[in-house]
């Protein structure tokens, strides 16, 4: 009798355990229906830019393919890679960043280009879209084997403020619309409340979506108040040539020496107006030890010129060849404002010297008679210059540097023949800078971007 109500009552338990069980699982496939229905109707994109993607190989199929038809979409991120292929630029252009590949031919390769095209390139056209605005474009030319030869990148200049309703806010009133209408028919309990929005969201995003779809992409065909690049590489993907453009007109040109997949020279032009007449400035020469390490770059200039702090840049793959580790792509030597301004004539040399990390050691300058000017000589920590000093005739200037955690400069000391005349402080965006007369504090100023804000004297 026992064993037959111990039965029943593990039925009656089953049959619960399987009446909340079925209940859990409806639940949740109400949950993740709803959840569907309410992202198809007002989706929320967050795509994840930290995602690294590797491209593959250009597909010459897919070329012959879309050549002269309409762009592929795809969701991008601020550097414009290609996240995931969309199905329409509608679609693509909900996301922050979008991203339409156009195949083009030769015909609609523009002047500023033209001249590098040949007749086995393959011509690709990347457009890079922030909330819906244009801002840059891309040009690709691949040879036959998918090797790059030529890579152009340029930047829309940043458009002027209009009155109108941008498309971007039209979409987010409709769908804010959407969802204060949703939920008001949440509240009155009607039956048919996904499909009501839906088609409301539809109705208020018609004219949006309209408007998208018949926007026209805009092929960059001129560069003029522009800035971004052009990148001319070998069939060995070295960088041959090179050209920066500046919003100002100004345009830096640099032509690169390659031997034996070495960097042996790399000459510097300028173009003040661009156009094509470019003025040389100066040719940097490199030199090698016996392992195939970067130790010395002389500068040989060929104008007179006012310099910024030397950097040494070295176009990609340059430097494959040698020791795997050590060579570094580039490097600011620095050059604190407590040194003066650098001057230099034609004729002048300047010659940098390299360690097995690529680090600026030391820097010589010449002039057009090869007399010394001045030497430079820098202090290294690990990948930071700790302290460098500049000799000029009986003059010794030196600056001594401190960084924090993130490797931020946070201060600086400077000395005039080893006596003590200044210390800047630094947070951030201010700074506040000490001058010293017989190591005693005497004038204190504060600075904010840039701006002196406030000068005080210290009497003592």
């Amino acid at each position: 009798m026992i064993l037959i109500n111990l039965r029943g009552n593990l039925r009656v338990f089953n049959k619960k355990i399987l009446l909340l069980i079925f209940l859990v699982l409806l639940f949740f496939t109400g949950i993740i229906a709803l959840t569907k229905e309410i992202e198809e109707i007002l989706p929320v994109i967050t795509p994840d830019e930290t995602e690294i993607i590797t491209e593959s190989k250009f597909d010459f199929d897919r070329y012959k393919d879309n050549w002269l038809r309409p762009p592929i979409w795809f969701r991008s991120n601020s550097a414009g890679m290609a996240l995931e292929e969309m199905q329409s630029r509608f679609k693509a252009l909900r996301y922050p960043y979008a991203l339409a590949i156009i195949y083009v031919s030769d015909e609609e390769i523009p002047e500023y280009l033209a001249s590098y095209f040949e007749e086995n390139y393959y011509v690709e056209v990347r457009i890079l879209y922030k909330n819906n605005e244009q801002i840059r474009t891309q040009w690709i030319f691949r040879d036959g084997n998918g090797t790059t030869r030529l890579n152009a990148v340029f930047f829309e200049p940043e458009p002027e403020i209009e009155t109108e309703i941008e498309i971007p806010q039209k979409q987010e009133a409709a769908q804010a619309a959407a969802q204060v209408v949703a939920a008001q028919i949440v509240a009155q309990n009607a039956a048919q409340t996904a499909e009501q929005a839906a088609a409301l969201e539809e109705a208020l995003l018609e004219e949006y979506e309209e408007e998208i779809n018949n926007k026209e992409i805009t092929i960059l065909k001129d560069i003029k108040s522009r800035r971004g690049f052009i990148e001319i590489f070998d069939d060995k993907t070295f960088l041959l040539s090179e050209f920066r453009y500046f919003e100002d007109g100004k345009v830096e040109k640099t032509e690169y020496t390659i031997k034996d997949n070495l960097l042996i020279t790399a000459s510097y032009f300028v173009s003040i107006k661009n156009d094509k007449d470019f003025k040389p400035s100066y040719i940097d020469y490199y030199r090698y030890n016996r392992s195939l390490s970067l130790r010395n770059i002389e500068r040989v200039f060929q104008d007179d010129l006012s310099l910024p702090p030397a950097t040494m840049s070295f176009p990609r793959r340059i430097m494959d060849s040698l020791k795997a580790g050590v060579a570094i792509s580039e490097k600011i030597n620095l050059y604190p404002d407590f040194f003066g301004n650098i001057f230099v004539g034609a004729g002048y040399k300047m010659d940098f010297n390299i360690d097995d990390k690529g680090r600026i050691l030391g820097q010589t300058l010449y002039d057009e008679e090869q007399k010394l000017v001045w030497t430079i000589q820098n202090t290294w920590k690990d990948n930071r210059i700790v302290s460098t000093t500049k000799t000029e005739g009986a003059i010794t200037l030196s600056a001594e540097y401190s960084y924090n955690k993130d490797g931020e400069i946070i201060g600086e000391k400077n000395y005039k023949n080893g006596v003590l005349e200044r210390v800047v402080s630094i947070d951030g965006d201010k700074e506040i800078e000490e001058l010293y007369m017989n190591n005693t504090v005497v004038l204190r100023a504060v600075w904010e971007d840039g701006r002196k804000i406030s000068e005080t004297r210290i009497k003592n």
